[in-house]
């Protein structure tokens, strides 16, 4: 799906009603921009309890990186 959007005297776009809606995008939902190979990229955010899941098992057996406990994570990530 390709709409078009035009940068307004303050930086703002105005996302088009069918992508908002597709994304259940309202009034005040906070998204995220990402820039990726010269695109912007807007997504909905993840909640913590998505990021826990997403990323359980990505660490395996043996890794030089830590283990965290999921709770401290998602309180961090609160706190923000």
């Amino acid at each position: 799906m390709v709409e078009e959007a035009v940068i307004d005297d303050k930086g703002r776009i105005a996302i088009p009603k069918r992508l908002r809606e597709v994304l259940d995008l309202r009034k005040g939902t906070k998204v995220r921009l990402l820039l990726e190979e010269g695109k912007i990229v807007v997504m909905k955010p993840v909640t913590p309890e998505e990021f826990i899941l997403e990323m359980e098992g990505f660490i395996k057996e043996g890794s030089p990186i830590q283990k965290a406990n999921p709770l401290k994570l998602k309180e961090i990530w609160e706190k923000q």
